[in-house]
């Protein structure tokens, strides 16, 4: 860093030799710094001030007492330098890194990363003028894994300690996934790894190391791993590996030290005598948002029952350690079916549609209804009787719309509800389509004023004709229409996605109305069809409908930009593989969450979704033998008896995630998406389905104990409290 008195004398010379004209390389604005925010300095302007220094680095060292560094101000008037320190007031971008006492900022010890310091002086007279300069805290630390605790672990063999003699003993990381990136309030997550060889008690592996790096942080987590990682297989079978969690202590000083900031390495190392150690086949990049996640999640709960598959709504805070909700199927909340499935929720999270059926494992919908909850009191509001199909609500939860599943009844309309009595509206039905068209899958827009809808060819039937509902469509464009709060009226229906024989389907808006995401599976000429269901073919269980929307093993996640002209994008990353070499990995019913966040410079929105994807070592969907299972008397299944359960060769759906970088969506033209993640919340031994966003669980607190800040709220006080986007330079919460 160039002192003043360098920089003046620089000036000086530079100014005899060239007569007084501009002098190169020592160009000083009014805050004192050289234009272009290298933090050089030059001559402050009188009436400005200096803070020394103006960028620093600390180690904070895990057991070690925090760091600290003291900051000098001076203040440059007419009449010279003056230290004025002491008259100073300092304020931290993060308030989480540290505290100031005085002039003295002194670390915290739990994690560490970047923030700004504003110093702020008001001199005699005269208006306050301030200066900025950057504290970067580097963290240091090694943590016993939870096999070590109890008996402990011997210190791990240092870094260039040489290879151990036994072989095969390389680990190999199976989760994360590289280049993932993840929200910083996650809290936990999982590393998976192999080997196991011979399993307990022949265990030549005495410890394993694993690291997580990068030029800020060196983090050590020593494990035994003291039992073999099993599968979810029925029965349990052994993978040969190893799993260490992160709890919140390890996670902290990890993701918090490290928002917005560059990849972080993983890799895992083995000793076998605590004197060598060998290194992991391969390593793993993962990256943190600058943002916490707020909202809430509401997914389908698929489980086993004595009658066959039955299952329940269940929701879960984001970023907080209580534990997951179920909503319905609990005691005296008059939400007694055995089975509820489908389900839509207000942006509020105050009130639930949800069809709900017995749980004999059938695909009939001739015995499902719906209707509408009140999600804190978790209990039925009016009538349990309506139509069963897919259901949307206005922004301020006065009305929802909601298809008719049923094969009979007019079938060209969306029924209209109060949102809050579940009483037909008036008007009770808007048209949307010629005779027999089925609109399904509605979707509201946050402002209230678009509705985003599947119109399909046909919809599957079986059993003679007598079973044909809407959760199997083919064919399907996805349509919008207006609707106009004020009068309560809905526009003409116009296309966005006219299908050329592809299905798309689930249709999902971004907050602010500018994206679509949806499902999309390609037109496939079915081989051999079934005579009964020329959508279909094979027998048993291996009966596959290749253009079908429910379950379908080849959908994936597609975005939309909703402005005129906006290209459709494969989200080959989200997906697990590239479109020109798809991997069926049933990528199913997308959601964004509710609110828009920045990261580096860009916009930032998450996507849930079901997959059948791997999850490490734990959920292995994809072993031999394992394919995509389907209800009983369905489409898939027709005339098969009800009652059945999951058979052990079932693949198992779970929730993953995504980021989704809309900066690059609108404007780059290429794949936006990163690589998903598991939601770590979840049961592995359930199917889990349909998760769905609000902006909070309503009897559960936010991540921050409620002090998350909206957007156009006031974030002057705390300008990291904002619930998405960043504190704008106006003081308010959003999106700059």
């Amino acid at each position: 860093m160039r002192s003043r008195a360098v920089c003046i004398a620089l000036f000086v010379a530079a100014a005899f030799a060239l007569g007084a004209g501009a002098v190169p390389g020592c160009n000083c604005d009014k805050s004192g710094q050289r234009p272009g925010g290298n933090g050089d300095m030059g001559i402050p302007a009188i009436g400005s001030i200096t803070i020394d220094p103006i960028d620093t680095t600390l180690d904070l060292i895990l057991g070690q007492a925090p760091p600290s560094q003291a900051f000098k101000v001076t203040f440059h008037g007419d009449k010279g330098d003056q230290d004025v320190t002491a008259s100073t007031s300092f304020a931290l971008g993060d308030m989480t890194l540290g505290t100031m006492t005085n002039n003295v900022f002194i670390s915290g010890t739990d994690h560490g990363g970047t923030t700004t310091l504003s110093a702020t002086y008001v001199p005699s007279g005269a208006n306050a003028t301030m200066g900025v300069a950057t504290i970067h805290v580097r963290v240091h630390g090694s943590f016993q894994g939870p096999d070590c605790m109890g008996g402990g672990c011997a210190t791990f063999p240092p870094d260039g300690a040489p290879p151990c003699a036994q072989t095969n003993i390389a680990p190999q990381i199976f989760y994360p996934p590289n280049g993932v990136l993840l929200p910083p309030n996650m809290d936990v997550m999982a590393v998976q790894f192999t080997p196991f060889p011979g399993g307990p008690p022949a265990l030549p592996i005495q410890e394993f190391e694993v690291t997580f790096t990068n030029a800020n942080t060196d983090a050590r987590i020593v494990t035994k791993c003291a039992a073999e990682l099993t599968d979810t297989a029925q029965p349990p079978v052994g993978t040969g590996g190893c799993e260490l969690t992160l709890d919140p202590a390890m996670w902290n000083f990890i993701a918090k030290s490290n928002r917005g900031g560059d990849a972080v390495k993983v890799s895992v190392r083995a000793t076998t005598d605590g004197v060598c150690a060998t290194s992991s086949t391969n390593s793993v990049n993962i990256t943190f948002a600058d943002k916490d996640l707020n909202g809430g999640i509401y997914y389908w709960k698929s489980t086993v029952s004595a009658a066959g598959t039955g299952g329940h709504i269940w929701a879960k805070s984001f970023g907080n350690a209580l534990p997951e909700e179920q909503i319905t199927g609990t005691a005296g909340s008059g939400l007694g079916a055995t089975c509820y499935g489908c389900h839509s929720l207000s942006r509020d999270g105050k009130y639930m549609t949800v069809n709900h059926d017995d749980n004999d494992s059938d695909d009939e919908y001739s015995d499902v209804h719906s209707g509408l909850v009140d999600v804190l009191k978790k209990a039925p509001i009016g009538g349990q009787s309506q139509a069963p199909g897919f259901q949307t609500f206005l922004n301020d939860d006065s009305l929802y719309i909601g298809s008719n599943g049923l094969p009979t009844g007019a079938s060209n309309i969306f029924s209209i509800y109060n949102g809050t009595t579940g009483v037909a509206a008036t008007p009770a039905t808007v048209t949307v389509g010629a005779a027999m068209t089925r609109p399904t899958m509605p979707d509201w827009s946050a402002d209230g004023k678009m509705v985003y809808y599947v119109l399909p060819e046909r919809v599957g039937t079986w059993n003679g004709g007598s079973r044909n509902d809407d959760d199997h469509i083919f064919g399907g464009s996805i349509m919008s229409m207006s609707f106009d709060p004020a009068t309560k009226m809905f526009g003409m229906p116009s296309p966005l996605v006219t299908s050329a024989g592809e299905n798309n389907y689930y249709p999902g808006l971004s907050p602010d109305g500018r994206f679509l995401v949806f499902n999309r599976v390609p037109k496939v000429t079915v081989a051999n069809p079934i005579t009964t269901n020329p959508d279909c073919t094979g027998t048993g269980t291996q009966v596959v409908c290749p253009n079908d929307s429910f379950s379908n093993p080849s959908a994936r996640v597609f975005l939309l930009p909703t402005k005129s002209g906006g290209t459709i994008t494969d989200a080959e990353n989200l997906n697990g593989s590239p479109a020109s070499a798809p991997v069926d990995l049933s990528n199913s019913w997308p959601r964004w969450s509710p609110f828009i966040q920045v990261y580096k410079g860009d916009q930032l929105l998450w996507v849930t979704f079901s997959s059948t994807r791997d999850y490490g070592l734990k959920v292995r969907n994809h072993k031999t033998g394992m394919y995509q299972c389907y209800p009983s008397d369905s489409l898939q299944q027709p005339g098969t008896a009800h009652g059945s359960k999951f058979a052990a060769t079932c693949q198992q759906p779970q929730i993953w995630m995504a980021a989704i970088n809309l900066s690059h969506l609108e404007f780059n033209g290429t794949d936006p998406s990163f690589t998903a993640f598991w939601l770590p919340f979840q049961d592995v031994t359930t199917h889990n389905h349909q998760a769905q966003w609000t902006q909070t669980v309503v009897d559960q607190p936010q991540p921050d104990m409620g002090t998350c800040v909206p957007n156009g709220g006031d974030c002057t006080a705390n300008p990291n409290a904002c619930c998405g986007g960043i504190c704008t330079a106006a003081g308010v919460c959003g999106i700059p």
